[in-house]
C-alpha cells in the first residue's frame, strides 16, 4: 500500500469511528455491541450473504432505535476522506446502514461493485434510499454513474431525494445529460431545489432551455412555477425566456416569483432584461434576496 492509500485508509477509519460514535448513544448497549460484532465479521469476510444479512436486518435487530428519530451531523462533510457526506435530517436507520456500507473492506473493483449491486437489486424502498445516500462514500466512484442515473428515474420519493438533495455525488460524476435530467426531475417532483449540491456550478444552457420549455407549459396550465427555475435561467436569458418572464413579473401576485425574475434580469447579460429593470426603478425592492431560496447565490461555489 502506497503512502497516499495508507493516508486515505487511515482517514476513512477515523471517519467511520466518528460516525459510529454519533450512532451509539441512540442504540441499546447490547444491541450495539452485537452490531459491532457483525461488522467486525463483515470486515474479515465480506461475503454477499453476510453483508445482506447485516444490512437488511438492522431495523429488526435494533429494537431500541427510535424509528422516528431524525439525525443531522453538522460536521460529517468535513471528516470523510472521499466525497463529503452530508447527513441532514436522515432517519437513524439510514445512517446506520450507510455506516455499515462504509465498513466493507478493500476489494478489487469487480468484487466490490458486485457486492453492493446485489443490495440494489433486491432492496426495498428504505434500503435503496440508504444505498443511494451512500454514493459519496463508495470506492470506485466512477462505477456508480449508471446506478445513480437509474435512481433519478425512481418513482419512490425517498430514493430520489437521497440522490438529489444534499448529495455530492451527482454533481461530481454525472455527465451533462444525466445532470440535466436530475434537475428537471427535481422540478417536476417539487424537490428541495436549493439543496441540490452543485446546482450553480453545473448550470448550463441546455438545462436553461429545457427549464424555459417547462415554464411555458406550467404557465399555459396556470400552474405555479418554482422561482428557483428563473435563477437557473438567469445567465442564459434570451428572447423566448424574456417574453414569458416579462409577462409574469408584470402580472404575478406571488412575491417570490416576481423577486426571482427581477433578480434574474439583474444578473442577466440580455440587454432587454437589464433595460427592463432600469426602466422600472420601482421594482428595485424586488432585488432584496432576504428570506429567498437563492439568498447568497452569487457566493455559492458548490
Amino acid at each position: 500500500m502506497n503512502d497516499v492509500n495508507a493516508g486515505f485508509s487511515a482517514e476513512r477509519m477515523v471517519f467511520q469511528e466518528w460516525v459510529a460514535n454519533q450512532i451509539a448513544p441512540h442504540v441499546a448497549e447490547g444491541e450495539w455491541q452485537a452490531l459491532l460484532d457483525q461488522v467486525d465479521r463483515l470486515r474479515a469476510d465480506s461475503q454477499p450473504h453476510r453483508l445482506a444479512r447485516v444490512f437488511t436486518a438492522i431495523p429488526r435487530n435494533l429494537k431500541s432505535v427510535d424509528k422516528d428519530l431524525r439525525i443531522t451531523l453538522a460536521e460529517a462533510d468535513k471528516r470523510t476522506g472521499q466525497l463529503p457526506l452530508v447527513v441532514t435530517d436522515w432517519p437513524l436507520v439510514r445512517l446506520i446502514r450507510v455506516w455499515v456500507l462504509m465498513n466493507i473492506p478493500a476489494l478489487e473493483e469487480t468484487a466490490y461493485v458486485s457486492l453492493i449491486e446485489r443490495l440494489f437489486k433486491y432492496g426495498e424502498m428504505e434500503e435503496l434510499a440508504a444505498l443511494y445516500a451512500a454514493l459519496p462514500v463508495y470506492d470506485f466512484p466512477s462505477a456508480w454513474r449508471l446506478r445513480c442515473t437509474e435512481g433519478i428515474r425512481s418513482n419512490m420519493a425517498p430514493v430520489r431525494q437521497a440522490i438529489m438533495v444534499n448529495n455530492h455525488y451527482p454533481s461530481q460524476f454525472l455527465d451533462e445529460g444525466a445532470w440535466n435530467q436530475l434537475v428537471l426531475k427535481a422540478f417536476f417532483t417539487d424537490e428541495d431545489i436549493p439543496h441540490i449540491i452543485g446546482l450553480k456550478q453545473r448550470n448550463n444552457a441546455r438545462l436553461a432551455e429545457a427549464l424555459v420549455d417547462y415554464a411555458y407549459e406550467l404557465h399555459a396550465a396556470k400552474r405555479t412555477i418554482n422561482p428557483m427555475l428563473w435563477i437557473l435561467v438567469a445567465p442564459f436569458v434570451d428572447e423566448r425566456a424574456y417574453r414569458l418572464m416579462e409577462q409574469i413579473i408584470l402580472k404575478s401576485q406571488q412575491l417570490h416569483e416576481r423577486k426571482a425574475i427581477a433578480y434574474a434580469f439583474q444578473m442577466s447579460s440580455y440587454r432587454p432584461a437589464t433595460d427592463f429593470m432600469t426602466g422600472n426603478s420601482e421594482l428595485t425592492d424586488l432585488l432584496d434576496t432576504a428570506d429567498t431560496p437563492w439568498v447568497g447565490w452569487p457566493e455559492q461555489t458548490n
